[in-house]
């Protein structure tokens, strides 16, 4: 049930939303990083249960700034138990 509601977020979600996030919590982006990320989450949220996001999260590290790729770790680990 968590899952379903996660999922049916993602696929309303778009770019701007993104962007309003990285912002709120005061992040900084380029727009490169937030099409990488909005790319990733449509392509992949389907998988959410199935990915050892750790692993997963790592192939992007050097494309995303040192700031952002912390942070999002930092909110997966926050927010995972919504997943679990």
């Amino acid at each position: 049930m968590k899952l379903d509601l996660i999922k049916n977020y993602i696929k309303k979600l778009n770019k701007e939303d993104i962007i309003n996030y990285l912002k709120k919590e005061h992040i900084e982006f380029c727009e490169k990083e937030v099409n990488l990320i909005y790319k990733t989450i449509k392509e992949n949220y389907e998988n959410l249960e199935n990915i050892d996001f750790n692993s997963y999260i790592q192939k992007y590290k050097e494309f995303l700034n040192k700031n952002l790729y912390n942070k999002i770790i930092e909110k997966y680990n926050e927010y995972k138990k919504f997943i679990e």
